[in-house]
């Protein structure tokens, strides 16, 4: 399973690289946010970061994410799921009036994975989309803070 997201923000590239790219320990601890997870830096090396994140919602469970950084153009991530492997990757382009953000998304399942993602498929996206509208919004409220 594949699907894109795009947005568009109206601040610097550069600003939001390194906005998005600010991996903190409570990025999900928001009551407003879809996900409730504790996210632990395991590492840093040059440009790859790896985390490890234990979610209790919308589901109890870890995950272990390696993220390769591309300043300014974006970010990969390879990350394992119970039940499938997810790669996805944030593009931040250069628009007129600010930063064009997409994220790419590959659902790749496993074991009972390849009958269940099929069947949420839906879900994956609704959740995908509500968590990246999360994050836009918490970035702009910060940027427009700032000012």
């Amino acid at each position: 399973m594949r699907f894109t997201l795009d947005r568009e923000v109206p601040f610097p590239r550069d600003s939001v690289f390194a906005w998005w790219t600010d991996f903190r320990e409570d990025d999900h601890q928001h009551p407003d946010s879809p996900a409730r997870s504790t996210r632990l830096i395991v590492g840093r090396s040059g440009n790859e970061i790896w985390l490890r994140d234990r979610a209790t919602r919308p589901a109890p469970v870890t995950i272990d994410e390696h993220v390769t950084l591309d300043p300014p153009n974006g970010y990969s991530v390879e990350a394992r799921y119970p039940g499938a492997d997810v790669q996805y990757a944030y593009r931040f382009d250069l628009h007129d009036h600010g930063t064009g953000v997409t994220i790419d998304v590959e659902v790749r399942p496993r074991r009972l994975g390849r009958i269940l993602v099929p069947l949420t498929a839906a879900w994956w996206r609704r959740y995908a989309a509500r968590d990246f509208d999360y994050h836009l919004g918490q970035m702009i409220r910060e940027f427009e803070h700032r000012t």
